[in-house]
């Protein structure tokens, strides 16, 4: 799914369109909005102009021209409006979802290419876009639908906000002609532009004809034959299809005038989804015998991009208008070759790391989805596996949702793949734990455990369960958690799998600690060490250690705490694990915070907060900010406080991580409380706790509750405050906090004898 507007070149005029559907748009009751017109009349053009200039809390664009499941299109949706999917699997729990998402901000939503998902009676392929839009109709509110289409669906005929575009009028579509080169006098172009209706799409390629053919002359246009086919039109009484029968007739013109080369050329190029530059278009140029010149290449590019075949970007690359690009495809029966060309072309340019941003790996990410396209699904799986830990640690996991959730849809079908379709469920499952969406995470993992269990792979059975129980404890549901660590240190052991054990154990050391049963976290976390260290495994050796510096840093025992992070930090720093040296001084500086030195822990912040930057782990630069403010906070500097707990808001949203964000929106309200500004602390408390709800985490619920009891007491509202202590009090019981509780009890007893 495209997911980022077309390039407005050559926009003029429609300024009557632009103003009526602005007026929609501003009018918060309209929740849906409407474009209609025929293929390349500019419907996506003019949304995208809307898009770039009208004001929304947050927007989307989905272009859904290539019909993508309604699950990847929701959760993309949900995702990119830092929503929550909180039940995997349930299409009326994700549409309820959807429906949430859009309703809590107001948001513009974009969805371009309507008429894919219909039939020819103007009714639904997909039942579940049914679903979606009938009750978006019904209930949605807040936000704005905007809908670009060919076909009004039957669902929407009564919808009074909605846009029946047509061409462009007279005057710019021959200022049109004019900036695209063709010469003639005002009233000659403007005559020509009436002639076919004003249709941007048709007059561009009509330019590229005559700038190639007709030395850019207008008067030659009627030799063409145009006028004789708009005759032959009118006279069969050809109205509707009438602009797509003529602009295939255009592109037919086009396409026998180039050579079989030519043609053969565009065919292929049409393969390629992002614009390319001169030498991805040589591999489809090339012949297996012969390697053609570049400067061969960049004359025919030049050639179909002055007969408007192709259209030029920015950064002079070339990409294809959407229906010249179906036209094309439609023109050979096996296109395989070409994506077997694209996976060459690729592979030839994927570069060695180390990777720095997104494009560093979109060799990778093509080659997958080319393989795709050739329904060849294991070579997909192991090409995204080269990047996958990289997208990973960059924070790029919706996309490894998008290609692990691809994969497990097509090897649901096929009983063959069953252990790579485990595997891609497990990184699936990794990857919603990487987002922070913890039950979306177990639902992955439950059924990766469930095709390992009956393939009998016990390797894969451990490390789900030992994923379940990480899950588990970040959900603070600690006992579960225990049970899936305990189920895969034994299944480690009878294998054995001494790594495994390891692992195993250093989880359930964390997961005690969490409990806050320090000793028997300890015992574990010794056992842990002393595993690693007998198979020399120096990582985990570290990470052992460092986990036993926060236990004993949970203690009180300070000194010991800060031994075993520095033996961490010095065992990281040797082995040249970065990502591990950033943890052990995050903890070292959360150690010294403890400590109340407040200023060694911000140095021990930064150093951290710098490293995590230089390898691009977004969630830790996130943490680091978010202890950033915390140590300001300790410091009474809420005002710096507060620009480091936005800084971290900010990143966590990007990347889709829904815990970081509540615990972020806690850390502002709280801020704020002490900045004696009650209600932006309300506002922030209010924002956290759906989010906390939705995805279990009830101490940050009752972190969010109790905090807005005391800015509602702040404010005088005595009995909401009440309220807000009560579900704290009763989440903290839940949880077994005794000290907790009693402190609930003692602010509502003094708020109810006042």
């Amino acid at each position: 799914m495209i997911t980022t507007p077309p390039n407005l070149n050559n926009w003029l005029g429609r300024e009557k369109e632009i103003s009526q559907l602005q007026t929609w748009l501003c009018d918060t009751a309209v929740n849906l909005i409407g474009i209609q017109g025929l293929g390349g009349v500019g419907k996506s053009a003019l949304a995208a102009y809307l898009y770039k200039h009208i004001e929304f809390s947050d927007k989307f664009w989905a272009d859904i021209s290539q019909k993508p499941d309604f699950v990847v299109f929701a959760e993309k949706v949900i995702t990119a409006f830092g929503g929550q999917v909180t039940k995997q699997g349930d299409i009326d729990g994700l549409i309820n979802d959807l429906l949430t998402c859009l309703s809590q901000r107001r948001c513009l939503l974009v969805v371009d290419n309507l008429e894919t998902l219909l039939t020819q009676s103007r009714q639904w392929q997909d039942s579940t876009y049914e679903q979606f839009f009938s009750r978006w109709l019904q209930q949605g509110s807040n936000s704005t639908l905007l809908l670009t289409t060919q076909e009004k669906p039957i669902l929407f005929q009564s919808q009074p906000c909605w846009h029946l575009l047509r061409g462009m009028n007279i005057s710019d579509g021959g200022l049109l002609l004019q900036r695209l080169g063709i010469q003639e006098t005002v009233t000659q172009l403007e005559e020509f532009s009436k002639a076919v209706d004003g249709h941007p799409l048709t007059l561009q390629l009509v330019a590229g004809y005559l700038r190639e053919y007709c030395h850019s002359q207008l008067s030659s246009a009627w030799e063409l034959g145009l006028k004789q086919f708009e005759l032959v039109a009118e006279a069969q009484g050809v109205h509707r299809d009438k602009q797509d029968a003529r602009l295939s007739w255009i592109l037919q013109q086009h396409f026998q005038r180039l050579t079989p080369v030519q043609q053969n050329f565009l065919v292929n190029l049409s393969v390629y989804r992002q614009a390319f530059n001169h030498q991805a278009a040589g591999w489809m140029l090339a012949s297996e015998t012969e390697v053609v010149k570049p400067v061969v290449v960049q004359k025919e590019l030049r050639e179909l991009f002055n007969r408007s075949l192709l259209l030029e970007t920015e950064d002079r690359k070339y990409r294809f208008q959407p229906l010249v690009q179906q036209y094309a495809q439609q023109q050979t029966t096996d296109i395989n070759t070409a994506h077997q060309k694209a996976i060459a072309y690729y592979n030839s340019n994927t570069k060695q790391q180390p990777w720095q941003t997104l494009e560093d790996v979109r060799a990778y990410l093509e080659i997958f989805y080319h393989y795709c396209q050739l329904e060849q699904y294991a070579q997909a799986f192991d090409t995204i596996g080269i990047c996958d830990e990289f997208l990973d640690l960059r924070g790029y996991n919706t996309i490894r949702v998008e290609v692990y959730g691809q994969l497990v849809q097509e090897w649901k079908l096929n009983q063959d793949n069953q252990w790579k379709l485990s595997a891609s469920l497990t990184f699936l499952g990794n990857a919603y734990y990487s987002l922070g969406q913890y039950q979306q995470a177990i639902e992955y993992h439950q059924k990766s455990l469930k095709i390992f269990r009956a393939i009998g792979n016990r390797s894969g059975i451990a490390n789900s369960l030992n994923n379940l129980g990480i899950a588990y404890n970040f959900l603070r549901q600690y006992q579960q958690a225990l049970d899936y660590l305990q189920q895969s240190l034994q299944i480690f052991q009878q294998i054995p799998n001494h790594s495994g054990i390891a692992k195993s154990l250093m989880n359930l050391g964390i997961a005690y600690n969490c409990l806050g049963k320090y000793q028997q976290a300890l015992d574990y976390l010794q056992q842990s060490l002393q595993i690693f260290q007998q198979i020399v495994n120096r990582s985990g050796i570290a990470h052992s250690l460092m986990h036993l510096g926060i236990v004993y840093k949970s203690l009180g025992k300070y000194q010991q705490a800060l031994d075993y992070l520095q033996q961490s930090l010095q065992i990281f720093q040797q082995i040249g694990n970065r990502s591990g040296i950033s943890d052990s001084l995050n903890n070292l500086g959360i150690a010294y915070k403890s400590l109340g030195k407040y200023q060694q822990a911000l140095d021990y912040y930064q150093q951290s907060l710098q490293i995590k930057k230089e390898i691009g782990n977004r969630f830790g630069i996130a943490n680091s900010l978010m202890n950033l403010g915390n140590a300001y906070y300790a410091l009474g500097k809420y005002q710096q406080a507060l620009d480091y707990y936005q800084q971290s808001l900010q990143i966590k949203k990007e990347i889709g991580n829904r815990s970081g964000t509540a615990n972020s929106l806690i850390g502002l309200g709280i801020a704020y409380n002490c900045l004696r500004q009650y209600q932006r602390a309300l506002d922030y408390f209010q924002q956290s706790l759906p989010i906390t709800q939705e995805i279990g985490d009830r101490h940050g619920e009752a972190k969010s509750c109790f905090n807005s009891g005391f800015a509602l007491k702040e404010l005088g509202k005595t009995s909401e405050a009440i309220t807000a202590y009560r579900n704290a009090r009763q989440l903290y019981q839940a949880m077994g906090l005794d000290a907790k509780v009693q402190n609930c009890d003692h602010v509502i007893e003094t708020l109810n004898s006042t």
